[in-house]
């Protein structure tokens, strides 16, 4: 069938992760999303730990960021300072429904490709901007990423061990966070113009906005109670709970209510603790944590990880196996839903992915198209959506305008 965003054009003027991570949840929504380099790439396209291939095994320059952000995307490169460059991407925001950028906050608009730009040439355009911290405000001019909205948005301030430093998450969840609201406001403006009649419109979205809804729940408690939550794992109500050194692991678990504790105690067989005076309610639990959490500590050192979480998974405790990386990648479960997946790269190899999490009845997911090699699409572009000839586009090159193309293995 269908896929939901079939005939959806997107022009995404993205770098880094959360506009990349924006274009990609379209693209795997069957969007045809036309991915604007600069001359020299995406800066991702060189970062990560990880190496791609191509069939031979050779490394090819591509390495793993880039590719876990960007597939399901066509490339072209081009010199947004150079006057013909910005023209190419005016005329081919004029073919799209959608365009998104994350540059600092005037930068396009210096090129003629702000909002008021593109909508002079196409006036139904989407247009979102991505941007660190709004388009106002006494930030608007700053450059931002995601470690510094972390700690303005309030996050890390929760983070780490109780009197250690805050810590920031190793994970840019700010980038993400964003990229899936941007992804939601796009396809609710799409569907305001298609349903409703609304024209196209402008999207302002920061990471620091994002941020703020992310925490929000620990953000209007602290502002209920004028307090700020520990560091250190300590939850009102919720106790035992948290990570767990066992004979040959971690295990994390969360006891959260008295019919938790009965289930915790009948699997743990410490029937003396159920009715304990200061351990029979959640509340009794938090006040005298600091004397239950040492004895559950050594409790759960006495057996396997896995015997923990099969005994908990018996009785009905939430508790489960802390893994690398790669144990995640082979966990049964994760197997079975097949939500790791193995593709085709262009360069010749293959390389694994993570499955969109969205799965559909009636229209799934099924294409996962390789990340684009640099400008791989550039001239089935300009030949298909703006009508250019091979002199055209060979002229373009060599002012420096366009850049070259990389073909696919």
């Amino acid at each position: 069938m269908t896929a939901p965003l079939a005939g959806v054009r997107v022009l995404e003027l993205g770098r880094v992760f959360a506009a990349p991570w924006c274009g990609q949840m379209l693209g795997d929504l069957g969007a045809e999303v036309i991915k604007v380099e600069a001359i020299e790439g995406d800066p991702m396209r060189i970062v990560g730990t990880g190496q791609i291939r191509d069939a031979a095994g050779k490394e090819t320059g591509e390495r793993s960021v880039f590719a876990a952000v960007n597939r399901n995307k066509k490339s072209i490169s081009v010199d947004l300072a150079n006057p013909d460059g910005a023209e190419i991407v005016r005329k081919l925001a004029a073919t799209c429904d959608v365009f998104i950028e994350n540059f600092k906050v005037g930068d396009l608009a210096r090129r003629g490709l702000g909002y008021e730009d593109i909508r002079a040439v196409n006036p139904g355009i989407v247009y979102l901007s991505l941007s660190g911290y709004g388009q106002t405000g006494p930030y608007a001019p700053r450059p931002g990423m995601d470690n510094i909205v972390q700690g303005l948005s309030g996050f890390v301030s929760m983070t780490g061990e109780e009197g250690g430093p805050p810590q920031a998450s190793p994970v840019s969840i700010m980038d993400f966070s964003a990229g899936m609201h941007a992804a939601v406001g796009i396809v609710s403006a799409l569907y305001a113009r298609k349903v409703n009649g609304a024209p196209g419109q402008y999207i302002d979205l920061s990471l620091l906005d994002s941020g703020l809804a992310l925490v929000g729940y620990k953000l209007v408690a602290a502002l209920m109670e004028g307090e700020q939550p520990p560091r250190g794992g300590k939850i009102r109500g919720y106790i035992p709970a948290g990570i767990f050194e066992t004979a040959d692991g971690w295990i994390q678990m969360t006891v959260p209510n008295d019919v938790d504790w009965k289930r915790f105690c009948t699997a743990a067989h410490t029937p003396d603790w159920l009715d304990h005076p200061r351990f029979r309610d959640r509340w009794l639990r938090t006040e005298h944590q600091a004397e239950l959490l040492p004895l559950v500590a050594e409790l759960m050192k006495t057996r396997t990880t896995a015997d923990w979480v099969d005994r908990f998974a018996a009785v009905g405790v939430m508790a489960g196996a802390v893994l690398s990386l790669n144990e995640a990648a082979r966990d049964p479960h994760i197997v079975a839903r097949e939500s790791l997946l193995t593709v085709p790269h262009a360069a010749g190899g293959t390389i694994p992915i993570v499955r969109n999490p969205i799965r559909y009845s009636e229209t799934p997911i099924e294409t996962y198209a390789s990340p684009p090699l640099l400008g791989a699409q550039a001239d089935e572009l300009l030949t298909d959506l703006l009508g250019l000839g091979e002199a055209d586009i060979a002229a373009l090159r060599r002012s420096g305008a366009l850049g070259a193309a990389r073909p696919a293995a």
